[in-house]
């Protein structure tokens, strides 16, 4: 190897290279490791070797000239940028940032959410080396004569330093996949995309997800035939709910099941809905399908299937294609209705609810400024949850029965802050965290709003031949010392954790009831069905009702897939299931997944991975 002292490098240069090895080197192996989840070890050692000799042979002459350092600087600012954006993006979505998430992710709204929600003080940490080569790129003077650097680089040593850096990665390569079971690039990533860092590199990810983005790397995958998962999909034809009951299914945004039912300073955040949970049908066992966005949960109910990750369901894939409860119900005779107070183009959803088969899709445009209740001015959410509910009485009286009316609300989004002042509890007015703080209000006037708009369907008449499903896409994501959104795991990977939601059932002839079985999104339109007595699933529906069958492990295809199944974790690895976690309080041992479980789950992931490839359309406008 060159060595820095070979190269008569003057004491400020050689802290110049020093500083930018040892952060490129901490930055790198800090995202393979936390962010990735490598599998082998040795490949991240071999990459540490590979990179030192790198730097060593052809990198650290540059640090003799100021426009050397500066070029090297910069190298190190976008590589910071690089990891800077999988941090964050790790941090709030559970994933690495792909190039997919940068070309067509919606972001995450707000800029205050990525500075109050997402942003640590100690991310500074992370950009000392650019601060510290800054000042030595300035600081350290030149070699005197240029010649020198020239020398450095003469054709024998340039040649000598590739063999050595081209030999050393491909035994990287080599060694790495034999490790990882020997498989071709394409079949590594369909397996483990961390596997494909593992053996390839980072900028081999990012250049062959360039390359897959495109059409025609995915023709011959969407060609291919793919057939549904085998799934139980009798259900009982006993009906528990009138033939013609209207359907009203309330999607709140970002709602932790630790909410229901807890106080602070002696008082309830969501006295209604603890109230609603006591006379309903409780799932206290449900999990939100969230691994892209909010829309996945849009994606699982409607569909009864799981989103996969990097599929953004909605903009890539053509949604007349799929089977969906909306559909099924219109063939029933029901009008189909969905109602959201943000832009009908967030999500796409102007394009997929119509295709999923909505009659109508009331957003934000249909919704008045004027004539709002709440002393609130719109945000980029939209219109706040109260005036939403008040305003969507009159769409719903004038609709033809029976209806299914699907509502998604917005006042409990990120950063929390869309509540109004008049309706600011003073029971929290002790809690110094402001993330806390907001959370805690805005449940609290979502609840309000919930209690407002069913005092008024009673009101008016209809509530009382209505089956009302209310759930959350997804929990807050909060993890602060005064609160914190997730059930506590114990897992031996730095993975997703599955996301502890609320589901109430409610109807007037329903009896109240805990339903204690492991469920998620997926899951709920089987149960609606179950619940009026139709007795055939559609033909892709995968999910199960909730009212009948023994527990099955449930699934979620994130990056690194993982099953929850009787409060314990499992993640799919380049071998298969392997268990990696359990829910805190329970047995580590006793639990594991049968052949015929294991199967099912991953037929279940390769079926849905095929489907949504084989769905896509062009959607450039």
């Amino acid at each position: 190897m060159l060595q820095l002292k070979e190269l008569n490098l003057t004491k400020k240069q050689k802290y110049f290279m020093i500083v930018f090895m040892i952060g490129f080197l901490f930055k790198y192996n800090y995202m393979l490791l936390l962010i990735f989840n490598v599998p082998a070890i040795t490949g991240i050692v071999l990459k540490n070797i590979f990179f030192t000799f790198l730097t060593g042979y052809l990198l650290a002459p540059l640090a003799k000239a100021k426009k050397g350092r500066a070029s090297l600087l910069v190298v190190s600012i976008l590589f910071t940028t690089l990891f800077m954006g999988n941090l964050w993006y790790n941090r709030h979505f559970g994933d690495y940032l792909s190039f997919i998430d940068v070309t067509t992710s919606e972001g995450v709204g707000s800029p205050v959410v990525l500075f109050r929600h997402i942003f640590k003080v100690w991310d500074i940490f992370f950009v000392i080396d650019i601060i510290l080569l800054v000042i030595l790129t300035f600081k350290a003077r030149d070699t005197k004569s240029k010649g020198n650097i020239v020398a450095l680089f003469t054709k024998s040593r340039i040649k000598r330093g590739t063999i050595v850096i081209i030999l050393l990665l491909i035994f990287q390569i080599f060694t790495v996949n034999l490790l990882l079971g020997n498989h071709s690039p394409a079949e590594l990533y369909s397996r483990s995309s961390a596997g494909f860092v593992n053996v390839y590199g980072l900028a081999s990810l990012y250049l062959y997800e360039f390359h897959t983005s495109t059409y025609a790397a995915y023709l011959n995958i969407a060609n291919k035939e793919v057939s549904t998962p085998i799934e139980e999909d009798r259900l009982d034809d006993k009906s528990l709910i009138d033939k013609n009951s209207n359907i009203i299914v309330i999607q709140l945004e970002s709602l932790d099941e630790k909410i229901i039912d807890y106080r602070h300073n002696n008082r309830e955040l969501t006295p209604f809905l603890n109230q609603l949970k006591n006379e309903s049908l409780y799932a206290e066992n449900f999990y939100s399908q969230h691994v892209n966005g909010s829309f996945d949960a849009d994606f699982a109910f409607l569909t009864s299937l799981y989103p996969v990750n990097r599929n953004y369901s909605f903009r890539e894939d053509d949604m007349s294609k799929f089977d969906s409860i909306v559909k099924l119900l219109k063939k029933r005779g029901y009008q189909t209705l969905a109602f959201h107070g943000n832009n009908k183009k967030f999500f796409h959803r102007y394009k997929a609810f119509p295709s999923l088969g909505f009659d109508r899709f009331y957003s934000r445009e249909d919704f008045s400024s004027k004539d709002r209740i709440m002393d609130l001015e719109e945000s980029y959410l939209g219109i706040n949850d109260y005036d939403f509910f008040n305003q969507s009485l009159d769409y719903l009286e004038q609709a033809d029965r029976p209806f299914f009316a699907y509502m998604i609300t917005v006042s409990t989004h990120t950063p929390f802050t869309f509540y109004p002042e008049s309706e600011i509890q003073k029971e929290y007015s002790d809690i110094d965290n402001p993330i806390v703080y907001d959370y805690f209000q805005s449940v609290s006037f979502l609840d309000k709003s919930l209690e407002m708009f069913f005092d008024q369907l009673q009101q008016r008449g209809l509530a009382e031949n209505t089956l009302f499903i209310i759930y959350a896409d997804h929990q807050a994501g909060i993890d602060e010392k005064e609160y914190t959104s997730s059930e506590e795991f114990v897992a031996d990977e730095n993975i997703n954790q599955p996301e502890h939601i609320p589901l109430i059932i409610k109807y007037p002839a329903v009896q109240a009831d805990v339903i204690k079985k492991t469920a998620t999104t997926t899951d709920i339109a089987p149960t609606i069905l179950d619940m009026m007595g139709i007795e055939q699933k559609p033909r892709e529906f995968i999910g199960s009702s909730l009212l009948k069958g023994e527990q099955k492990p449930v699934p979620f295809i994130h990056e690194l897939p993982q099953v929850l199944y009787k409060d314990h974790l499992f993640i799919k690895g380049l071998e298969g299931l392997e268990k990696v976690g359990h829910l805190k309080g329970t047995t580590k041992e006793g639990v594991e997944l049968t052949k015929k479980d294991k199967n099912r789950i991953l037929q279940i992931i390769d079926y849905m991975k095929a489907i949504m490839l084989k769905r896509r359309i062009d959607t450039q406008e």
